[in-house]
């Protein structure tokens, strides 16, 4: 007989075909033993060779070769659509830290054979990062730097507020004054602390501005009490404004307080020194 499956032909009593495995008796799928009793199955007939379909017959020249039908001119292949995405595909998820995956094509076909840019530091200034550094490095000094600074800082404002009344003058400002001396020392004070403890020279010993420091707050407590003497005469005049007498000159607030800022400064620099290692 004929296999149905390969088409070959094998013994009428096999129930497995040998060339291509497939099984011809179905009665192998019974679970159930073989009746020894049972006559034998009647032989299988061949079964007959299906014959080709006929398809529609070709039209043939008068050369005897088959005619093929020609495309009219113009006209243009229709182009096959895409079939639609699949919503359920998601794309193999690339490797952040590889940085081919972050150019895509486009950028580097454009980038091909160029030369790198030259690296510029953006040297603009944000205040909000400022801001937060400043507190940043406030925050990390130690209580007698804090001092030294605080200190240093109001006695250096303080000299634009009046530091003596007079009868002539009204009020004069410590800037305006021989206090300007003051504003300088105070500088002098608060960029020795910035430099000791922001460390920007490292190959700076730290006693040296340790030292100008406290020579410079030193200094302008010493010349506020200068000028609080100096600024003093009892002496009574006629007041410009109003009828009333009044002292010739006499310290005002402003001169207290940078007196006052002054020993805060001296002592938070004195007892700065034990952290100089630091």
């Amino acid at each position: 007989m004929i296999c149905p499956s390969c088409d070959n032909e094998v013994a009428d009593d096999a129930a497995v075909c040998p060339n291509c495995d497939a099984v011809l008796d179905a009665s192998l799928f019974d679970a159930g033993p073989p009746d020894e009793d049972a006559p034998p199955p009647p032989p299988k007939k061949k079964p007959m060779a299906a014959k080709p379909a006929a398809g529609p017959a070709k039209k043939v020249g008068p050369t005897g070769k088959p005619l093929v039908k020609k495309k009219p001119a113009g006209v243009k292949p229709v182009a096959k659509k895409a079939p639609p995405p699949d919503e359920d595909y998601e794309p193999p998820k690339s490797n952040k830290n590889d940085w081919r995956s972050q150019i895509s094509e486009e950028d580097w076909k454009a980038n091909e054979g160029k030369a790198p840019e030259k690296f510029v530091v953006d040297r603009t200034l944000d205040a909000n990062d400022a801001m937060t550094a400043t507190k940043l490095y406030i925050w990390e000094l130690g209580l007698a730097d804090k001092l030294a600074l605080f200190g240093s800082a109001v006695m250096l404002l303080a000299t634009f507020f009046p530091w003596k009344e007079t009868v002539s003058q009204g009020d004069v400002l410590g800037v305006f004054s021989s206090g300007i001396l003051v504003t300088v020392l105070c500088a002098i004070s608060v960029a020795g602390i910035l430099i000791r403890t922001r460390k920007t020279m490292p190959t700076l010993n730290p006693i040296i501005p340790w030292m100008a420091q406290l020579g410079a707050v030193g200094v302008a407590g010493v010349w506020c009490l200068v000028y609080m003497k100096l600024s003093w005469d009892s002496t009574l005049a006629q007041s410009p404004i109003g009828n009333y007498m009044m002292w010739v000159s006499k310290p005002s607030f402003g001169l207290i307080f940078a007196l006052l800022a002054g020993i805060v400064s001296i002592v938070g620099t004195i007892f700065g020194l034990k952290d100089l290692g630091k």
